[in-house]
């Protein structure tokens, strides 16, 4: 006899949910890189703040055309570094949202394999709880028929 619709559907469950933990996973590393990515940012223009106040007050009792043609060319290029960053971010919150919509894509059709299984066994603990009455009433009735005679 074949394995009832439950057991069959276990396999795709069990199947599906190790599909969602690995979306689990991913997700978590991307969350972890886009807080990275995210920190670096802040670090960059936090250094880049820094370094200007500092400036600045360095240079109140006066500073000569090359170290401040230094400092623009520094800061010009820390400029260019955080504009960067910027972009890392973005693509990183890029990757996140689709990780995000692939684990919850998932999550879905795990839910739905958990509902189905339950739907089946339940389907087939309700057959087999009639059948057994079936048996029940059957040798009711031969015992009684039996007594009848």
């Amino acid at each position: 006899m074949s394995k009832p619709k439950s057991e069959r559907f276990k396999l795709l469950q069990k199947l599906a949910g190790r599909h969602e933990d690995l979306a689990a996973q991913n997700l978590g590393r991307s969350v972890g890189n886009l807080d990275a990515q995210r920190s670096r940012l802040v670090e960059l223009q936090k250094f880049r703040d820094e370094y200007t106040q500092q400036f600045y007050q360095s240079g109140s009792s006066g500073i000569n055309s090359n170290a401040m043609q230094s400092f623009q060319q520094f800061i010009s290029q820390i400029d260019v570094a955080i504009e960067q960053q910027k972009q890392t971010v973005i693509l990183a919150e890029q990757d996140h949202s689709r990780k995000k919509q692939t684990w919850e894509g998932k999550y879905k059709e795990t839910r739905i394999y958990d509902k189905t299984v339950e739907k089946f066994v339940a389907n087939e603990r309700s057959a087999k709880d009639q059948q057994d009455q079936i048996e029940i009433d059957d040798r009711n009735n031969a015992h009684a028929k039996a007594k009848e005679t």
